[in-house]
């Protein structure tokens, strides 16, 4: 079996853990070729991939989608090569639209998604074939932890005064269309746990026949603007959610990890990070480290609080139905209520007063995840299906085959 990853750039950040399925292909004999992939040069990844001929390609978050043209229509080259094409996606398949939407078909790709609700997403934009893997680590990446752990309470970005925000997109934005952005991202920030493309068509249901006529004329107009007017009003919920949370832990020192922009309060400080391993050290120098699900995470755990619990720190996240699928709260994470401002003070408090209850969640989570988020049967449920869409396309040639020797 040839399988053929396009890679486009390093992989970065969590993206590092997919090596561990890559080298899982390669231990169970699979034929195993990474092809870069340069936007400004295809035609020499599409030469490579003629050579070697895979009968799957791969690649993270429609990245390596590679358009073509027949008869007048956008068709991706995965349908027109007649090879089957997989993208594994870990992070909302929205954000990656202009490779996925408009395309006269899909019909050889298998997508494998992270998060539960990006079926919904990659459905709305005309995908159908939809796998659900849970996120996996590679060990490997992992440094020792620090002997003394020097931070108390890490709080992980980025964080953005959501003002900003606000004045970024209305400057993009038509002024009659804008309520609409408010008012989704607003009802978000009240219900954490829906996702983006329920929100928006409740909220818009809400709104009088004149403005839903006048934003679907937009629409039909703008359909590129009406996918990043989707990404913005998460990415306005997510920093709505986390400018509430850091603005009222004053007096406890909060080290706020990653980007920030606004006012920094008097006892918080920001830590800037430029690399991930440099992320990862700050992981493993933190007793406890908060975390607030990004809307683009609607459903699953995601990378992030595996990463910090490998790293040996405590994670503490925003509670929402799934999470006890993953991790047990109170026992492998400290879960709070979102918007409960006492819950989160009164919870903080009690574990920076019983740093001995901190270092026993600290050390469930690690072994939760070592034991529970290895890549192990991730990758063999996508070798599985690799096998058998070979078997069932040799199924279908033998007939063929035996027709044409008749």
């Amino acid at each position: 079996m040839r399988v053929a990853f396009f890679k486009v750039g390093e992989l970065q950040g969590s993206l590092k853990h997919l090596t561990a399925l890559f080298d899982y292909l390669k231990g169970v004999g699979v034929e195993f070729r990474e092809i870069p992939l340069d936007p400004n040069n295809v035609q020499k990844a599409v030469e490579e991939l003629n050579e070697f001929r895979p009968a799957f390609t791969i690649d993270v978050n429609a990245t390596g989608i590679i358009i073509g043209e027949q008869e007048g229509k956008k068709v991706p080259i995965y349908d027109l090569f007649g090879f089957v094409h997989f993208s594994i996606f870990t992070e909302e398949p929205l954000l990656h639209f202009p490779n996925i939407y408009g395309v006269d078909s899909h019909r050889n790709l298998v997508s494998i998604v992270t998060d539960i609700k990006y079926v919904d997403s990659l459905k709305f934009m005309g995908v159908e074939n939809i796998s659900y893997v849970t996120p996996f680590l590679n060990f490997s990446l992992f440094p020792q932890p620090a002997q003394e752990r020097d931070i108390e309470v890490a709080f992980l970005g980025p964080i953005i005064d959501p003002q900003i925000v606000i004045n970024t997109v209305s400057q993009n934005l038509p002024e009659n269309i804008f309520p609409i952005f408010i008012e989704t991202g607003e009802f978000m920030f009240r219900n954490p746990e829906v996702n983006v493309l329920t929100a928006f068509h409740y909220v818009l249901g809400i709104f009088n026949p004149q403005f839903q006529q006048e934003f679907m004329d937009w629409r039909q107009k703008n359909p590129d603007a009406f996918f990043r007017l989707l990404n913005d009003i998460s990415i306005y919920a997510t920093m709505r959610k986390r400018w509430y949370l850091v603005n009222f832990l004053e007096g406890i020192n909060l080290k706020i990890v990653g980007e920030f922009q606004g006012e920094l309060k008097e006892d918080h400080e920001n830590i800037k990070v430029s690399s991930y391993e440099e992320l990862l050290e700050i992981y493993g120098r933190s007793k406890l480290t908060i975390l607030s699900f990004p809307h683009t995470v609607p459903t699953g755990i995601g990378f992030t609080p595996l990463e910090v619990a490998a790293m040996g720190s405590a994670p503490m996240i925003d509670f929402r139905g799934t999470l006890p699928g993953f991790l047990k709260p109170e026992e492998e994470v400290i879960a709070y209520t979102p918007l409960d401002r006492a819950d989160i003070e009164e919870k903080i408090l009690y574990y920076l007063d019983n740093p001995q209850e901190v270092e026993a969640v600290a050390e469930r989570a690690k072994n939760a995840v070592i034991d529970r988020f290895r890549v192990d049967d991730r990758a063999e449920f996508i070798h599985n299906m690799m096998k058998d869409i070979l078997s069932k396309a040799q199924e279908q040639t033998q007939p063929a085959q035996e027709e044409k020797t008749e």
